[in-house]
């Protein structure tokens, strides 16, 4: 199998170490905004290989690859996912907010089904989505995710621009965002994209509720989501430790990505 990841940072760099062990996988393409950093990441990795970022230069190995992994930010998903479809790819998708826009997932989804390319979305950093996927095979009536992270783990993020919220003045936590999932995934698109998963397993964008709590004392970041409906009632909470090289992407996002490969690569499939 050969593999092209794009994008190198806290979840690339993790997803091209993990799939280059996989003797299944036998070419990592990786590519990159920033060709020097994607170059260093590879240097100890002789079945990786670096593509220019253009879509001259992807085009020529996505003749050759099996499937392509989306791990940078939603703009870079809305410019490379369509083109890996559109040239009969499977792709994997990290910076799942980017379906938040309904014209481009249904955009996708089409060109899947034309080409007959498949769609990936692991879990990432939440547990429970297989309970929420088993649900939505009758009602549900609720679907809630709670979120609760430190200020490194929130700065930068445009919702909190929008709110003139400082958070590293907070002393206490504090709700920095109350709303749904389709607002969400648009105002923290680096911070959120959970919440993007659980809409398209369940009740979609505008019915997912989403409360986001900035707690300057956190450690972790955690996720609880909570659903309801015909099965009864789940709620799961994830206590998640940040990226070292991202506190705002959590660990787990980039274990979900090679745990879903790995899936993909066999035979047997436990849990589906």
């Amino acid at each position: 199998m050969r593999i092209l990841i794009i994008g190198t940072g806290s979840i690339g760099s993790v997803l091209a170490k993990a799939v280059h062990d996989m003797p299944e996988v036998d070419r990592v393409y990786v590519t990159d905004q920033s060709r020097d950093y994607a170059v260093h990441l590879i240097e100890s990795l002789e079945k990786a290989q670096y593509v220019d970022h253009t879509n001259g230069q992807l085009a020529k190995v996505l003749g050759e690859v099996d499937l392509a992994v989306e791990a940078a930010t939603q703009e870079a998903a809305k410019k490379y996912v369509p083109f890996v479809l559109e040239n009969g790819a499977d792709i994997m998708v990290m910076s799942v907010g980017a379906f938040s826009d309904d014209a481009f997932r249904e955009k996708c989804f089409t060109l899947a089904k034309k080409h007959r390319s498949r769609i990936y979305v692991p879990s990432g950093a939440i547990c429970g989505t297989d309970g929420l996927h088993s649900a939505a095979a009758a009602g549900i009536s609720e679907v809630r995710l709670i979120t609760r992270k430190g200020p490194k783990g929130l700065r930068g993020a445009p919702g909190l621009a929008m709110r003139g919220i400082d958070v590293d003045s907070l002393t206490e936590p504090a709700v920095v965002f109350e709303g749904n999932a389709r607002d969400a995934s648009s105002q923290f698109p680096k911070n959120l994209n959970v919440a993007a998963t659980i809409s398209l397993l369940g009740v979609g964008f505008d019915e997912t509720k989403v409360t986001i709590i900035c707690d300057p004392t956190a450690e972790k970041n955690s996720h609880t989501l909570i659903v309801k409906g015909d099965f009864g009632e789940l709620r799961c909470e994830t206590q998640n430790l940040p990226s070292p090289k991202n506190p705002a992407t959590s660990y787990l996002a980039a274990l979900s990505a090679v745990a879903a490969i790995k899936r993909i690569l066999g035979n047997v499939w436990i849990g589906v």
